[in-house]
């Protein structure tokens, strides 16, 4: 580890040696500027002619494609250039291609701005275009693939089927319209996940860091895709979800239901936004950026305390006092946030406090869950998770925020945060590796999810919590959760990954993973789902 971490430093101060970042403001975003059909043709002309008569001797190693002066990520295997566009806008936008070294010139050899810039993203066609040396008489033909989904372009010298620990130099590129598209820094990451693990494309957390100097490392927070400021992102793979919109249409759903409807200035959620990785020069596929869910997110002070829940383990004080701080991650699936390592017991007061709540008699626990629990958080992640039918985040895949509260209990009160929610919507675990550990359970339709905690608290209908949740499905049945509203959301979550050719890429790089776009299944779950729950709950 010691050899890693010396190594990991090393790379970064060698990257950080060789750049300098200046992050301007962001200015208010102006109509981007577009092209005439048409306003190639001389260009490709030109190209026909010197592919003609030119040598197609030209190393492809020489040939480093930018757009506005921006250099692209590409596939060196077979030389695709990605350039991120607004799909939404027919036009095209206007823009000048070059080579990083001024020697080699770049011509389009097909007029795209007379092909329907909408169709030619979500079919994900291969526009070529000429790189011409005009010193040494050569050229090779290269290819640009407009996507409608942002870019992500990593460069390190680690080897990633070896390195867990690696570090670099990653750039973030938006739709090229618009005024400081590229966002580019060094950073540091390392592979992540449990079950994902297993399966062969990879996910990271990603640290952005900068490097003064003076040789000083340090975080650099950074609004990456229009998303807060953080240092660190979740680079989700989502390998084993056929449909590729589960999370980002539950991420979208929980903003709607509780992620925002706190007492705080702060969202107890996360955001995610799709793009297209490249590692190295190999395109690496969809992927989904995720905000962190950290003391920033959720406003967390240093009184205040967060935990995840990690593993499906049975809470117990028991459990707790056989173990210490450093055990608590394999004896409890728990870890803690925001403390330096594993923490100390005293930091892991509140958790166990919780937990001797939830195992007093029934008079004792209603009196103290009421207290300690807000029960509006309740009631919005109880219709969420048995909404989605989230089994997988009753006994893990849940954040635990005690927050300082006067009315709470000795000072405190809990909310809980869901995470990682790709085991929804009729997806289910399976112990099977050839499965990908995802098994398809439609019949869950129409079933109760169990919940051992939040049930308690409905039998006894602690704090009025029964028409709580009434009031509170009603409301949202006339909001986010109305069908004209789900189906709003759903329509643009399958319009971002499959118009901008995003899955149709994923699906040809990792045919081993599941691409089976059952956006109807999944539609038919959620109709049955409403359904059940609207009688349910009525009753």
């Amino acid at each position: 580890m010691t050899k890693k971490l010396i190594l990991l430093f090393s790379v970064v101060l060698f990257i950080g040696s060789l750049f300098f970042f200046a992050y301007p403001e962001k200015k208010e975003e102006q109509p981007a500027e577009t092209l005439t059909a048409g306003a190639l043709a001389g260009q490709v002309k030109e190209a026909s002619r010197l592919h003609k008569r030119l040598a197609k001797t030209l190393e492809a190693d020489q040939v480093k494609l930018c757009f506005e002066g921006e250099e692209l990520a590409c596939d060196r295997e077979q030389m695709i250039f990605y350039l991120p566009v607004d799909m939404d806008l027919e036009e095209w936008e206007a823009g000048t291609f070059s080579n990083v070294d001024d020697s080699i010139e770049i011509l389009p050899m097909k007029d795209y701005t007379l092909l329907d810039k909408q169709e030619t993203v979500a079919q994900g066609l291969q526009i070529p275009f000429l790189a011409w040396n005009r010193e040494g008489g050569t050229c090779r033909k290269v290819y640009v693939v407009f996507t409608g989904l942002p870019v992500v372009k990593m460069e390190t010298t680690a080897d990633l089927d070896i390195d867990t620990v690696f570090a670099g130099a990653v750039s973030f590129y938006e739709a090229c319209g618009q005024e400081d598209w590229v966002l580019t820094s060094v950073f540091e990451a390392h592979e992540r996940g449990q079950t994902t693990r297993a399966y062969p494309k990879k996910g990271y957390r990603v640290n952005l860091v900068d490097v003064t100097s003076t040789g000083i490392s340090r975080k650099n927070k950074q609004s990456v895709l229009g998303m807060r400021k953080s240092d660190s992102w979740i680079f989700y793979a989502i390998y084993s979800d056929g449909t590729k919109v589960r999370d980002k249409f539950n991420t979208e759903l929980w903003a709607g239901i509780g992620a925002e409807d706190t007492p705080y200035d702060a969202y107890f959620g996360t955001k995610m936004k799709y793009v297209e990785l490249v590692v190295n020069g190999e395109y690496r596929g969809l992927y989904g950026i995720f905000e962190p869910v950290d003391k920033t997110q959720l406003a967390i002070t240093d009184e205040e305390y967060l935990y995840k829940r990690t593993y499906g383990r049975a809470l117990s004080q028991e459990l707790f006092d056989s173990a210490g701080p450093d055990d608590y991650l394999t004896v409890l699936g728990m870890e803690i946030k925001g403390k330096k390592g594993n923490g100390t017991s005293l930091d892991w007061k509140q958790l166990r406090q919780f937990i001797a709540i939830t195992e007093e008699e029934n008079e004792e626990f209603a009196q103290d869950a009421q207290q300690l629990l807000d029960l509006d958080n309740v009631a919005d992640i109880w219709i969420y998770l048995q909404f989605l039918y989230g089994e997988d985040n009753i006994y893990k895949n849940m954040f635990f925020a005690f927050k300082k509260d006067t009315d709470g209990y000795q000072g405190y009160k809990l909310y809980l945060v869901p995470w990682d929610t790709d085991l929804t919507w009729g997806n289910v675990y399976v112990d099977s590796k050839e499965e990908l550990y995802v098994k398809w359970a439609p019949e869950n339709a129409d079933r109760y999810l169990e919940w051992p905690l939040l049930d308690r608290l409905i039998e006894l209908d602690v704090g009025g919590i029964r028409e709580k949740i009434k009031d509170r499905w009603t409301e949202l049945r006339s909001g986010i959760l109305s069908e004209e509203s789900m189906n709003e959301i759903f329509t643009e979550c399958t319009h971002q990954v499959q118009d901008s050719g995003a899955f149709t890429r994923d699906a040809a790089r990792w045919p081993d993973s599941r691409h089976d776009a059952d956006y109807d299944g999944m539609k038919q779950f959620m109709k049955e789902r409403t359904e059940f729950l609207d009688k349910m709950i009525q009753q």
